[in-house]
């Protein structure tokens, strides 16, 4: 584990660790740097400390979720250490991604995320990178008039 600045921190459970691996590698594909226990975490190492470095080192975290994240006691204690320093979410410092249908309630529940439910591989990684865009980012052309049909 390296003390190295990162854009993403990616937070998931271990049945949802296919899911993970696919948004690394779509991030980092899209130019964004990223830390991801799978690989980023050495055999022996502190898994808290490496836990705790990750987050202090990146500066927005991904949710993958599900409903089991959503019940994992340890990716609370990830997404609640950031939502602290982002309760309103102006900062955009949590960013939900589910991936399979997900009741969220609580805190997380106001907070828009990134749906790539039933999307096919090519559709939901353009939509991953294009949804990290910071927000009102124009479109290349104009959209047509409507009236004029």
């Amino acid at each position: 584990m390296t003390s190295a600045k990162v854009d993403y921190f990616i937070s998931f459970t271990g049945v949802n660790a296919d899911w993970a691996a696919w948004i690394n590698d779509a991030l980092e594909e899209g130019g964004y740097r990223t830390v991801i226990q799978l690989l980023d975490f050495a055999v022996g190492g502190n898994f808290v400390v490496d836990m705790d470095m990750a987050l202090h080192n990146a500066e927005r975290i991904i949710l993958v979720l599900t409903p089991a994240f959503l019940k994992s006691g340890m990716t609370k204690a990830e997404w609640t250490a950031v939502f602290s320093q982002d309760p309103n979410g102006s900062r955009r410092l949590i960013v939900p991604v589910m991936v399979e249908p997900t009741s969220v309630e609580g805190l997380l529940g106001p907070r828009t995320y990134i749906s790539l439910v039933g999307l096919d591989s090519d559709t939901a990684r353009r939509t991953l990178l294009d949804s990290l865009q910071p927000a009102r980012s124009r479109p290349r052309s104009r959209a047509p008039f409507p009236g004029a049909r």
